[in-house]
């Protein structure tokens, strides 16, 4: 499966869709939350003052993602941000994996070109904007995220 942690405006990973899809029939009201706190941090960082929110501002979505089986970890702000998260879609065994923040994932460059052997890696960002990233880097853009979330 190609970029299974992925949802962006290019692709939106099966295993996302299906945990939307379980957990909207599940818990309605639930995804109705998250997705008012995920569209109220996306306009926020959109607003014309935005220009200097820096991006840990993101983690304001962290109880909107933990919805939907994304739990992060502590931001520590350095190497990966947030290093011990985890993931759990459906009914597969939880999967550590680190996250990244970034307000452009374009941002992320700099950590290929510095950590060599690299694990998969989420890149939470509000906007998907690096062209050819590698094969084991997953990004969610949360605008993105924000829109499917409202239909």
């Amino acid at each position: 499966m190609s970029a299974p942690l992925s949802f962006h405006h290019d692709h939106q990973s099966k295993l996302w869709r299906e945990q939307i899809s379980t957990i909207r029939d599940k818990a309605a009201a639930d995804v109705a939350w998250a997705s008012a706190q995920i569209n109220r941090v996306v306009a926020e960082n959109r607003a014309s003052d935005a220009r200097h929110i820096l991006e840990a501002d993101l983690l304001r979505a962290a109880g909107a993602l933990s919805i939907f089986g994304v739990e992060l970890s502590p931001y520590l702000g350095k190497g990966y941000d947030c290093v011990k998260s985890t993931i759990q879609f459906l009914k597969l065994p939880i999967y550590p994996c680190p996250v990244e923040i970034k307000k452009r994932s374009q941002g992320f460059t700099y950590q290929v070109a510095k950590y060599k052997e690299l694990p998969r890696v989420l890149v939470l960002c509000m906007d998907h904007d690096y062209i050819n990233p590698p094969e084991h880097v997953d990004i969610v853009a949360l605008s993105t995220l924000a829109e499917y979330l409202s239909h």
